[in-house]
């Protein structure tokens, strides 16, 4: 085959070419290390690299049914760079600038020098963090420990060129962010000027071309729902126990947290791990490069037991029927008669046979999404609507309570379900003290337990609890879970079970008889939650196995899991014993003082009121436990209202929440099918 020549003209062009590459090559490197090399070093050394912690996407907190309660949404927030901010020839009136922008945007900025806002100036309650953060300062600038504040901010004046023209007010407006940038450059952790930015503040600060200063983004907590304050929680920064447990799991000094409700309880796996990022800036503050040395992990989402339906009708029936009260109180109340309104209640909803709380509602409350605007007003409101009355409020369950004695009586063989009684109407044989029914001068005659449950006979239930004594008595009502932790993961209060070793411990007296027969119809010094009052009605309800209360449905992802079912404890008593327990509190249902709503009902209700007697001059809580249907029942609560005066109005609130019940779709299962679990 004959051979094509390359032209010499060709051959030249393509010799020429790699000789010429290389010689540009040449010049770069050259200009680079010989003629450009001070001046790139010079600006090397003007770069600022930083390591700075990114947090993680803190995980999705859902109801059963997978509706988002509560969500992290991205937030435009102000980031300011100390290097470049400081190269302005006024840094402190770009910084005052700045908070008046936010300011007026109804924002705020963020600022934890625990220094109060005007002269003289103090030191404010600091929290673990804060007093770290203020000993490494003053440890690094060798100022006097313990220095006073006063002295603290005549020495940022001097420090950071505060002008002397500059009032206490906004001297102390400049310092706080002067340090926060200081803390961060000297220490780490990362600091957020403002979050949550409007497109029209991005705009404001953009146009100004402020040095430094630049609109980042990050992440927000927002909430779906109006509704369980209480149970969801909220995040925040760390108190001192916090700092304490959470920085020896890796958290920066200034990682959100969560401070109570769920937030706080499945911290662990809402949290996530935080990633560390790599950023280079040049003088002028410019973003050079960044890159991640360590990814952050999105913290997994948490499903809860509640029911976004359930716990909507639950608090505004409670909610309904306290304004129904207090209007009633105030109707029928004569000219210039103080009267006294209800301030509170609470309402708990469970699930028979597995401790699934669907609804729990605290009144009055408050909007989660409005909780930093309004915890001032929050904190100083009497109603107290910050306490979570369902697992912390005590009080004493009244005539609820017979339920236990008359457990105790037919357990122990001191009646039987068909033993009567002839109810006296008073006991008076004791000298200086008689203990009546409530019916007296008048009687209930001859009745058995379940008649008595029906009538709520005190006398039935002082005889049946002399009989079977105290420590019987606190026997089977710590079965069913009264004065005992519930199991659940929020904080709750454990109430008081009466009994001779609370007396002798916290009244440093003996029990007397008289004690058994107050305790034995819920008085004496029982004090007992409505978390408790559900989980022990639920227990009634299922025959004796008392479920822990939990908030937990399951964990996605990876490591995830759905929460198993546990019994507590277990009441020591046979079917006959519940089916005669349950028949009368159906018969308080149908025949007693809540038929006048459940007579005629579209399911069997049992149920029991309790009126108790809070002081003489007070007027009596409220309290009413209940759980349907009567066979084979499926949801259990209990109400409680303070000064709600008698136990019957609240079977208002029951209806509403089984009407609920009785219209829910009964093939609903939790958790559909886009809702990734293990």
């Amino acid at each position: 085959m004959p051979t094509r020549s390359i032209r010499p003209l060709r051959a030249a062009v393509l010799t020429a070419i790699p000789i010429l590459l290389a010689g540009v090559l040449l010049a770069v490197l050259y200009g680079l290390q010989v003629v450009n090399a001070q001046a790139l070093q010079e600006e090397s050394r003007n770069n600022v690299t930083r390591t700075e912690t990114v947090s993680a996407s803190r995980g999705d907190i859902l109801d059963r049914y997978g509706r988002v309660l509560v969500t992290s949404e991205v937030s435009y927030d102000v980031s300011i760079s100390r290097s470049a901010l400081v190269t302005d020839e006024d840094p402190n009136g770009v910084l005052l600038e700045l908070i008046a922008l936010t300011e007026e945007a109804g924002l705020g900025h963020r600022d934890t020098l625990p220094v109060t806002w005007s002269a003289p100036f103090a030191y404010t309650e600091m929290s673990a963090g804060q007093r770290s953060r203020l000993a490494d300062y003053t440890a690094h600038f060798e100022l006097e420990e313990g220095i006073p504040a006063e002295e603290l901010m005549a020495w940022f004046r001097e420090h950071y060129a505060i002008p002397e023209g500059y009032d206490p007010e906004e001297a102390r407006l400049a310092a706080g962010v002067r340090w926060e940038l200081e803390m961060d450059t000297l220490f780490g952790g990362g600091y957020t000027f403002a979050s949550g930015l409007s497109q029209s503040l991005i705009a404001a600060i953009s146009e100004r071309c402020y040095p430094g200063v630049s609109i980042t983004t990050g992440s927000r907590r927002v909430y779906r729902t109006p509704y369980a304050a209480h149970l969801l929680g909220r995040v925040g920064p760390m108190n001192e126990e916090q700092w304490a447990k959470y920085s020896q799991l890796g958290y920066p000094m200034n990682a959100l947290v969560g401070q109570d409700g769920a937030e706080g309880a499945f911290e662990e796996y809402l949290h996530g791990t935080e990633g560390e990022r790599v950023t280079v800036r040049n003088a002028a503050g410019e973003i050079l490069s960044s890159y991640y040395t360590r990814e952050p992990q999105a913290g997994a989402d948490v499903t809860l037991t509640l029911d976004l339906s359930a716990q909507q009708v639950t608090e505004e029936a409670l909610a309904a029927e306290i304004a129904k009260i207090n209007a009633d109180r105030l109707k029928e109340a004569g000219p210039g008669e103080e009267v006294q309104l209800s301030q509170g209640g609470a309402c708990v909803v469970m699930q028979v046979g597995t401790g699934d709380i669907l609804a729990s509602a605290s009144y009055p409350s408050y909007d989660l999404a409005s909780f930093q605007e309004r915890y001032a007003d929050l904190l100083a409101d009497p109603a107290r609507p910050m306490v979570n009355r369902a697992l912390q409020g005590r009080y004493a369950p009244g005539s609820t309570f017979k339920v236990v004695t008359a457990t105790a009586g037919l357990s122990e063989g001191v009646i039987t379900p068909l033993t009567t009684i002839y109810d006296r109407g008073i006991i008076d044989e004791y000298e200086g003290y008689s203990y009546t029914c409530w019916a007296y001068p008048g009687s209930h005659g001859t009745i058995n337990v379940m008649e008595a449950l029906q009538m709520s006979c005190n006398y039935f239930f002082y005889i049946t609890g002399r009989n079977v004594g105290i420590d019987a008595i606190d026997r089977y009502a710590a079965a069913y879970g009264l004065g005992q932790s519930t199991g659940i993961e929020l904080y709750e209060n454990t109430g008081i079970l009466a009994s001779r070793d609370y007396k002798e411990k916290n009244v440093g007296e003996s029990w007397y008889v008289g004690d058994t027969l107050q305790a034995a119809i819920g008085q004496s010094y029982h004090l007992f939650t409505p978390l408790q009052l559900a989980s022990y009605c639920a227990t009634i309800a299922g025959g004796g196995d008392r479920y822990a209360a939990h908030l937990l449905f399951g964990v996605s992802g990876p490591g995830g899991f759905l929460y198993t079912p546990t019994v507590l404890s277990t009441v020591e008593a046979d079917e006959e014993t519940f089916d005669t327990l349950h028949q009368g509190m159906y018969m308080a249902s149908r025949y007693g003082s809540a038929s006048y709503v459940f007579n005629s009902y579209s399911i069997p209700v049992c149920s029991k009121t309790g009126t108790a007697q809070v002081s003489e001059d007070a007027v009596n809580n409220a309290v009413f436990i209940a759980f349907a249907p009567k066979e084979d029942p499926e949801i259990a609560l209990a109400v409680v209202v303070e000064s709600g005066a008698n136990g019957y109005y609240l079977a208002e609130v029951a209806r509403d929440i089984f009407d609920w019940y009785c219209s829910r779709d009964p093939e609903a299962a939790p958790i559909p099918e886009n809702t990734i679990l293990p």
